[in-house]
């Protein structure tokens, strides 16, 4: 009986060992944002699927795809919707046959994604929403159909921009409350368009040499843009009047690992995540900064494996 009671302890032991989630190690991010149905929880795009980071917890999967998530953004005014685009998984591919998932929506915070624009047709690095035209994205895809695209939130109709002035994109970023103006990110600083995309100028105040890797307006204080230079002397910078002016924050420059996403969140919040796959928040503006993700692993799983050291 004693036998049959420690075997029965064991395998119930095991049986809850294997329910247990996997550590999610987090490599290559290409995206970032708040989730705004959980304050303070932040919504990761990577290499192999939507990852959400919880304040002092591990990183967890969202939904059950592991797409390539590339190009990604989030609708403020609506909790839930979240856009994206990039490289199917292989269960995807196998059964749908493309390598370029084109625009694709979620309605349910990332469950859950739908093909809605250009499926097979583009690969969106830098994907942006802007309120205009009744509500927009504009998307630059280096694949398939390349170049800029402006999408249609409410028809799905899509059309490809001359897009005079602008190369080598990095990064999209349309204003929440100027409704024609989109900023892009290159390999030689920001440009500005002031026509949804038609044509696009270089923006005074960041050098032009420099490749700007992180770009993001802030849906509360509207005027308020951060971008990421990858200059010595710049680093994270600051503006309050949507790009007249810029001043540093206090994350400085680190050439050989470069923010590559910004999000803003209420309350002065800021998070961002670099190329070694790293994500700080700073509740302050950018004044002081604390780590949530350490090179791809959560603050848990770190201490977890320096005990074992």
């Amino acid at each position: 009986m004693r036998l049959v009671s420690s075997f029965a302890v064991v395998l119930l032991t095991a049986t809850l060992a294997s329910a247990q989630p996997e550590p999610v190690e987090v490599h290559h991010i290409h995206g970032l944002a708040f989730d705004r149905r959980e304050p303070g929880a932040l919504l990761v795009a990577t290499h192999t699927g939507l990852v959400r980071i919880r304040p002092g917890a591990n990183p967890e999967w969202v939904g059950a795809n592991r797409f390539d998530l590339m190009g990604f953004t989030a609708l403020s005014g609506d909790p839930g919707t979240l856009y994206a685009s990039g490289h199917p998984d292989l269960v995807t591919y196998r059964r749908e046959g493309h390598g370029n998932l084109g625009l694709l929506l979620s309605r349910d915070g990332g469950r859950t994604w739908e093909g809605v624009a250009l499926k097979g047709q583009t690969d969106f690095h830098a994907l942006t929403y802007s309120p205009g035209g009744g509500g927009e994205l504009f998307g630059w895809s280096v694949a398939g159909q390349t170049g800029l695209h402006r999408i249609s939130t409410k028809t799905w109709a899509a059309e490809r921009l001359p897009a005079q002035g602008l190369k080598d994109v990095l990064v999209l970023a349309a204003s929440h409350d100027l409704p024609r103006r989109v900023l892009a990110g290159t390999q030689a600083g920001l440009l500005l368009s002031e026509d949804r995309g038609m044509t696009w100028r270089p923006l005074a105040g960041i050098p032009r040499d420099a490749p700007v890797t992180a770009v993001a307006y802030s849906p509360a204080e509207k005027r308020r843009v951060y971008v990421y230079v990858v200059r010595a002397g710049y680093g994270l910078m600051r503006s309050d009047d949507a790009g007249v002016t810029w001043r540093p924050t206090e994350l400085a420059a680190k050439p050989d690992e470069p923010v590559i996403a910004i999000a803003l969140g209420p309350g002065g919040k800021v998070a961002v995540a670099t190329t070694a796959a790293s994500v700080s928040v700073s509740d302050d503006g950018g004044r002081s900064w604390r780590p949530v993700l350490d090179r791809g692993r959560g603050p848990k799983r770190a201490q977890t494996m320096q005990k074992e050291k």
